[in-house]
């Protein structure tokens, strides 16, 4: 992993970026101690199958009695707030 200085950084910002986007991490060092790491993000699709989008939705789902406890207070806030 090549080395790069916080100052090279800031004065060749888009050709490092390009390095990066080629697939190169680099480690950006402020008076020669490494402080970062500047590396590629992994791809993502633009898609989800149905069953990578379930499997996400139902894993960061909220409290299953959310919506009993919004039901449960909204005569308490607004009656022009459709719960359900």
């Amino acid at each position: 992993m090549a080395e790069v200085a916080s100052r090279e950084l800031r004065n060749q910002t888009r050709a490092l970026l390009d390095r990066v986007e080629a697939g190169e991490s680099l480690t950006i060092t402020v008076d020669g101690r490494p402080v970062a790491m500047l590396q590629p993000l992994g791809r993502r699709s633009r898609w989800l199958s149905r069953r990578e989008f379930w499997a996400t939705v139902v894993a960061s789902q909220a409290d299953a009695g959310l919506a009993d406890d919004l039901v449960d207070i909204a005569g308490e806030l607004t009656d022009d707030v459709p719960i359900r």
